[in-house]
C-alpha cells in the first residue's frame, strides 16, 4: 500500500513552504509530501491582483492528484485579501481537479484563531501595511480587529524568503509592545517565520501564527492526525482539527 500524502500548492516564487513542510513532517514519518507550484513573482506578476487565475491552480491540483495525495492545500495568503468566500470557491475547484479534500492558509488560519479564541490580532508582512489592512479585514467577517501592523516594505515576493528571522522576530515584538494582540499573524508564507513561533511565544505570552506553518497543520487537520507530535514548534500544534 503507499504511503500517506499531502499536497501543497505554492507561489513560483517560494522558497519558505518547502522547508517549513519538511520539518514539521519530521514529526510524522509516516506520511509524505507532494509539491506544485502557480505562477506568482515579481511584484504579484502572474495572478491577477483582485483575483485567483483559477486555472494555475486547477492544474496544479489536479497533477498532485496523480500522486495520490490525501489532501491538496492552497500554502499562500492571498485569500485573506480577497475575501474568505474566494478561497472557499478556490478549495471547491481545487477538490474537484485533485478528487481530494482541499483547503488553504488563509481559511485554516480563522480555524485556528477562533480555536484561539483570539479576537484582536496583529500582523506581520512583507509588503506595506495596506496590505496587512486588506488582509486583516478578510477576518473581520469572524468577528476579529487587526490591532497592530507592520510590514517590510518589500515588492517582490522571493526577497520575502531573505529576510533574516531577527528582523521578523523584532515585528513581532513591536507588535506586541504596542497592542497587546490575543495572536500574532506571521502573514506570508514566503517569511521564515516558522522557526520563530515557540520561541516568540514562551517570550511574549501571545500565539504567534506563522503562515506557512499554518498551512501544514491544515492538511493534518484534513487528514485527521493529531497534530500534538509537532507542538514543540508552536502552539498552533496542540490544537487538533
Amino acid at each position: 500500500m503507499n504511503r500517506r500524502a499531502i499536497g501543497t500548492i505554492t507561489p513560483s516564487s517560494n522558497r519558505t513552504v518547502e522547508r517549513v513542510v519538511q520539518a514539521v513532517l519530521r514529526h510524522f514519518p509516516q506520511l509524505d509530501s507532494c509539491f506544485a507550484r502557480v505562477p506568482y513573482y515579481g511584484d504579484g506578476l502572474g495572478q491577477p491582483a483582485d483575483a485567483y487565475a483559477t486555472e494555475s491552480y486547477r492544474q496544479a491540483a489536479w497533477l498532485l492528484g496523480h500522486a495520490g495525495v490525501e489532501v491538496v492545500c492552497w500554502n499562500g495568503t492571498k485569500g485573506a485579501g480577497l475575501g474568505l468566500p474566494v478561497d472557499k470557491a478556490l478549495c471547491t475547484m481545487m477538490a474537484e481537479a485533485a478528487g481530494v479534500p482541499a483547503t488553504t492558509t488563509s481559511l485554516a488560519t480563522g480555524t485556528l484563531l477562533q480555536r484561539l479564541g483570539a479576537q484582536r490580532i496583529g500582523l506581520v508582512v512583507p509588503g506595506a501595511t495596506e496590505y496587512a489592512r486588506a488582509s486583516g479585514a478578510g477576518f473581520d467577517p469572524l468577528g476579529l480587529e487587526t490591532v497592530a501592523m507592520r510590514g517590510l516594505g518589500l515588492t517582490d515576493n522571493l526577497a520575502a524568503s531573505a529576510v533574516p528571522p531577527g528582523r521578523i522576530a523584532a515585528l513581532v515584538r513591536e507588535v506586541a509592545a504596542e497592542a497587546r494582540p490575543d495572536a500574532i499573524l506571521i502573514w506570508s508564507t514566503n517569511l521564515p517565520g516558522w522557526m520563530l513561533m515557540a520561541p516568540l511565544e514562551a517570550e511574549l505570552g501571545v500565539p504567534v501564527l506563522d503562515s506557512a506553518a499554518v498551512g501544514v497543520w491544515a492538511c493534518l487537520a484534513a487528514l485527521g492526525l493529531d497534530p500534538a507530535p509537532a507542538a514543540a514548534l508552536g502552539r498552533i500544534f496542540s490544537l487538533p482539527g
